[in-house]
């Protein structure tokens, strides 16, 4: 292309130098007409001038003829003379206007009028008049002043003049001339130049003309052999759909023969259900101008077997007219059984997920998101799957406040995990109608990151809510009684004996304080065991509404209670049991259909010393227990 442009060029600056030429030839013709025109009037003038010194003689010698000899013949030549001077004149003015020969021939052309208008004003005036003698004078006069002589002179100095021009018009014309000649010369060679680039570029072209259409052709074959020789089906369709070529792959793959294919729709070869389909589908295409589209679709080979096939189709037109369509195709079967195996696999593990009687899901310990989970997150939580996303978005509303902490600290965890390994964590979660469930998951590596670190973990979670609550209630029915709603005396004993380790840790005061029901058993005998759980019910109530938090109080047994003030002394005790005391006092029990009665209770008060141990302070409670017993019961006493 580039070599193109570069003749192209050429040829465009020979033109435009054969076009300058041209002109150029133009112009020196034209030059050369008026130099020729120049030369002629130079010529006319020249010999006027002969004519005009030749009559202007004749005349002279007339009037000398008329003044010797009177002789009236000589009068009439020497008027015709000078008529035919006056005519010269006149006619020499008029083929010398030319102001190519310059001012000075013209000065020269004024003064001879000038002189020959004098001459013949002189010599006409004498003939008009005869008068012999006159004309001798006159002619005498003239040539005493010089008027002959300045009229030959100014004669040869036009003649000069003329001459001058002349020589310098034929020298113009002869380097006119010689230029011409060079214009037409260097013109020819140009010419010769062109056409001998011409006839280069000729056979250029017609030697690259052969050799593109050597290449074409074989380009071609190779075309040719590289279609039969593909794998992939190869064929073309006229606009009704028809095939009209089919490469030996596609020949092979839909069993047929070249016979049995050329011809047919290839509509009838796509599966019945899926015939409507395709169709519309490439017509959707040619009508949004698509030249190219793919799809893929089952067929029916020769042999009655399906195949998949992915087609990918151009649409061959001309202007905006279809004239058919090219299409390239491959056998893709074997990965449509891969993707429908998939699927069923997929759907089976789908299937797995669903079913699994837990919370099943993905979780990303980098994106802090949950990537998948089952259905089960609507059923145990009442949430939208959609709504399990972001882990810092929904943790403040979802999980309890008090196990974010460890949550965090149990992915960290994970991220450091090893193959295999199993993580197990017990958290609250907060319902969709705001009940908080118990949770407890086990979650293990899924997936990595670039340096080995867990990225996502897989988990699955059981909802133990009631699992915790029947424990924790089993718990409490061991620990606790279940009347009184106090500690049992199992229970409080390990609280009493932790108690006392931590105050000699810390060196603080523990008091410790035993009652029992005065009379108790009278109360079952008089009115029935059920009037005394009334009476030990209540006492539970008091004791657990006057205890602080950190306080700890049970039931030893039977009507025995005791309480431990953690930081308190025996003062603090003993006002204490001096409330629960006087509470129990002022209540009125058997008012349910039995006989009205009251009760009363004796305290015992004892101050832990640094050397006691738990059954040494329960002793000096006991001993001061007594001690209130004898002196009548219904007291509070002081071990001392």
């Amino acid at each position: 292309m580039e070599q193109s442009n570069k003749i192209r060029a050429v040829f465009g600056a020979g033109f435009a130098i054969l076009l300058g030429v041209g002109i150029a030839a133009v112009i020196q013709t034209f030059v050369w007409q008026d130099g020729g025109a120049l030369v002629a009037r130079a010529y006319e003038a020249l010999n006027r001038l002969d004519s005009i010194a030749y009559s202007s003689k004749a005349a002279e010698e007339a009037g000398l003829r008329f003044a010797s000899a009177s002789d009236t013949a000589a009068a009439a030549e020497c008027r015709k003379d000078l008529s035919d001077i006056r005519e010269l004149v006149a006619g020499f003015g008029s083929a010398s206007r030319d102001s190519s020969q310059g001012p000075l021939l013209a000065g020269i052309k004024r003064r001879l009028s000038e002189l020959l208008d004098a001459e013949y004003v002189a010599l006409r005036s004498v003939l008009d008049a005869p008068a012999p003698e006159r004309m001798a004078q006159v002619l005498a006069d003239r040539n005493t002043t010089g008027a002959r002589v300045q009229l030959h002179q100014t004669l040869l100095d036009m003649r000069t003049e003329l001459r001058r021009i002349l020589d310098e018009r034929l020298a113009s014309q002869e380097e006119t001339a010689v230029r011409a000649r060079r214009l037409f010369m260097s013109s020819g060679l140009v010419c010769c130049l062109l056409i001998v680039m011409a006839g280069w570029r000729f056979s250029l072209d017609l030697g690259r003309r052969e050799f593109f259409g050597r290449v074409h052709a074989r380009q071609g074959e190779i075309y040719r052999q590289a279609v039969e020789l593909a794998t992939d089906m190869v064929f073309r369709l006229d606009a009704e759909g028809r095939f009209v070529y089919c490469n030996p792959a596609a020949l092979q793959l839909l069993h047929y023969s070249e016979q049995e294919a050329i011809g047919r729709s290839y509509t009838k070869l796509i599966r019945m259900d899926m015939r409507r389909e395709v169709e519309h589908f490439y017509l959707r295409q040619a009508a949004r101008n698509r030249k190219g589209s793919y799809s893929e679709f089952p067929i029916i080979d020769g042999h009655g077997r399906e195949r998949w096939i992915g087609v990918n189709v151009q649409v061959l037109s001309e202007g905006s007219r279809i004239t058919g369509f090219q299409a390239v195709a491959r056998d893709v079967s074997e990965r449509k059984r891969a993707e429908a195996d998939l699927a069923k696999r997929f759907s089976f593990v789908e299937g797995i997920a669903a079913t699994t009687p837990g919370l099943l899901y993905v979780f990303d310990l980098v994106d802090r998101k949950t990537v998948y989970s089952n259905r089960e997150l609507v059923v145990s939580l009442g949430y939208k799957q959609e709504e399990a996303g972001d882990f810092d978005q929904v943790a403040m509303r979802l999980f309890h406040p008090d196990d974010l902490s460890a949550l965090r600290l149990h992915h960290e965890s994970l991220r450091r995990a090893r193959e295999g390994d199993v993580h197990r964590i017990e958290y609250r979660a907060r319902h969709a109608d705001g009940n908080w469930l118990w949770f407890s998951a086990w979650e293990s590596p899924l997936a990595r990151d670039a340096d080995g670190r867990v990225r996502q973990i897989v988990g699955i979670a059981q909802d133990v809510t009631a699992h915790n609550a029947a424990r924790e209630r089993l718990t409490w029915q061991a620990n606790y009684d279940t009347l009184t709603r106090l500690a049992n005396r199992h229970h409080f004993w390990t609280r009493l004996q932790n108690l006392l380790r931590r105050a000699s840790l810390d060196h603080t005061r523990v008091t410790l304080c035993l009652f029992d029901v005065d009379q108790f058993k009278e109360v079952n005998d008089q009115f029935g065991h059920a009037a005394g759980d009334e009476v030990l019910e209540a006492i539970g109530t008091i004791v657990r509404s006057e205890l602080r938090s950190d306080d700890s109080s049970g039931r030893l047994g039977g009507d025995e209670f005791c309480f431990v003030l953690p930081d308190a002394d025996s003062d603090e005790a003993v006002r204490l049991a001096e409330r629960m005391r006087e509470r129990l006092n002022t209540m009125a029990f058997g008012m349910n259909g039995g006989a009205p009665f009251t009760a009363s209770a004796t305290f015992g008060v004892a101050a832990w010393q640094p050397h006691m141990g738990a059954r040494e302070l329960v002793e000096a409670a006991d001993r001061a227990l007594y001690r209130a017993k004898a002196s009548g019961r219904n007291r509070v006493c002081v071990d001392v």
